[in-house]
């Protein structure tokens, strides 16, 4: 992630409209799709011992989703550059949550010693995808898997288009509504889109650089699932 994108997450973390305004933005489906990740994460464990790692974990809403959904029998590392996201969390499920501030091009952990990697709506920052995703792989262990929730650019023109004209209109207009300090650093979400492959880029590196895709969805052509495993 890089210094303008550290700098925007710090400051969305430190308002409290950031649950949601995200709810919002993703026309009220972020539980839906969190559930959809959720049912992934147990998937990913059932053969794996050992840490999961919340990659770009924001204020942690994903690991608190699963958490609160029963998870609550392995240790979960979060990990992201914006420390006012990990501190919000506070002391809420220190007894299996240790919080790390670090940058996904450069995972401070050993080779081979996590189980399950999940990322919710963080991807798409990470400054280099590819040298994250190798990262990925090399942090996890042989069978343990890889799962990435996002909101992506879709492979079809005319959905790209809609996207693009919700993005850069409608966006900032929902965004004021429900948190009006917060419509400049939501605009930064057209950048990210714009800078990126199509999800099937994003498939092809995914496979190419940690290993199979057991599962993969999409939603409404533009949000995605995938569960790799490595090999």
């Amino acid at each position: 992630m890089s210094q303008f994108f550290k700098d925007v997450m710090n400051k969305v973390f430190a308002y409290s409209n950031y649950e949601l305004v995200n709810t919002a933005i993703t026309l009220f489906q972020l539980r839906r799709l969190r559930y959809w990740a959720f049912q992934e994460v147990m998937t990913s464990v059932r053969n794996c011992n050992g840490y999961l790692l919340d990659l770009g974990a924001g204020d942690g809403s994903m690991t608190r989703f699963i958490i609160s959904n029963g998870f609550r029998h392995r240790p979960i590392i979060l990990l992201d550059p914006a420390i006012s996201g990990l501190r919000s969390m506070g002391n809420l499920h220190s007894e299996l949550v240790d919080r790390v501030v670090g940058v996904s091009e450069y995972l401070p952990l050993k080779r081979g010693s996590i189980c399950t990697v999940y990322t919710s709506f963080a991807l798409r920052q990470f400054n280099n995808k590819p040298l994250a995703l190798i990262e990925v792989r090399r942090i996890l262990r042989k069978d343990g898997s890889f799962i990435v929730l996002e909101f992506w650019r879709p492979d079809n023109p005319l959905t790209y288009a809609v996207l693009l004209f919700y993005l850069v209109f409608a966006l900032p207009l929902l965004v004021s509504i429900v948190a009006p300090r917060e419509v400049r650093d939501y605009a930064t979400m057209r950048i990210t889109v714009r800078g990126i492959g199509s999800i099937s880029w994003l498939r092809e590196l995914i496979k190419e650089l940690v290993g199979n895709i057991e599962s993969y969805q999409t939603y409404l052509g533009i949000f995605l699932l995938i569960r790799a495993v490595r090999t």
